[in-house]
């Protein structure tokens, strides 16, 4: 599941619905560890406002680990192994739809709402794998993760309520400031909260009979020490803190 910047038009006509009921509207863009976001607002009152948007990381948090250990012969935990560096960036990929609800006239707001979309959370490469590793690989269900020049694309997935590849993440957070102001044309403000990733696992990029690729689930110890080490970092990764600075411009 790939979700496309024209998420905003999906926006759009999500929020069709609560137009006759909106008495104002804005377009925001924001920064923040749910990636790049746009989003479209619209006030239901005074203490609601509703969020519809669409962000993506474009790789903005990156790091390489420098010794992952994987094992010499893919899918053989048994035969030894390498170390080999590991990049890794922030892969969403997805929409949301929150609402703002504000105790009062004032700017702090609780937040409610879900994320939903691509499953990635974080995506990788291994680098300088062992030769076998371009050639024989790990089949998945008639696709074979393998390496290209010797650098093998995954990703850990979140789906949260969601199932596989599409993610349905419920978040919950607080933040100050009004996504839609009636006395201005342009507002600030900033978010903080957490989206319920579910349980996290290892995706590979595999590649079909058809030549066809596609992410598919890794088996658990595909990797050998490398597979241990993703579980447990996955264990205690049940929920991603989303910090996030947004600024308005009000329509109407």
């Amino acid at each position: 599941m790939h979700l496309r910047p024209h998420f905003l038009v999906i926006a759009l006509v999500a929020l069709l619905p609560f137009h006759a009921e909106a008495q104002h509207m804005s377009l925001g863009a924001g920064l923040g560890t749910d990636g790049v976001t746009v989003e479209l607002n619209a006030s239901m009152g005074r203490y609601v406002h509703l969020r519809a948007g669409y962000g993506k990381a474009f790789g903005i948090i990156n790091g390489t680990i420098s010794k992952i250990p994987v094992p010499l012969h893919p899918g053989n935990p048994d035969g030894g192994s390498v170390t080999v560096p590991l990049k890794l960036q922030l892969g969403m990929n997805e929409g949301h739809l929150l609402f703002n609800i504000h105790p009062g006239d004032c700017a702090f707001h609780f937040t409610v709402g879900t994320y939903f979309g691509n499953a990635c959370l974080l995506s990788g490469a291994l680098s300088y794998l062992p030769a076998d590793y371009n050639t024989v690989g790990i089949d998945v269900d008639g696709y074979l993760v393998k390496a290209q020049d010797g650098v093998m694309k995954g990703a850990i997935y979140a789906p949260g309520f969601g199932k596989g590849a599409f993610a349905v993440k419920p978040y919950f957070g607080i933040g100050f400031g009004r996504a839609v102001r009636e006395d201005r044309r342009m507002s600030f403000s900033i978010d903080l909260g957490a989206q319920y990733l579910g349980k996290p696992t290892l995706w590979g990029l595999g590649e079909g009979l058809t030549g066809r690729t596609r992410m598919v689930p890794l088996p658990e110890d595909a990797l050998g020490d490398f597979s241990d080490k993703a579980r447990q970092f996955t264990r205690y990764l049940v929920v991603w803190p989303t910090i996030s600075a947004h600024f308005y411009v009000r329509l109407f």
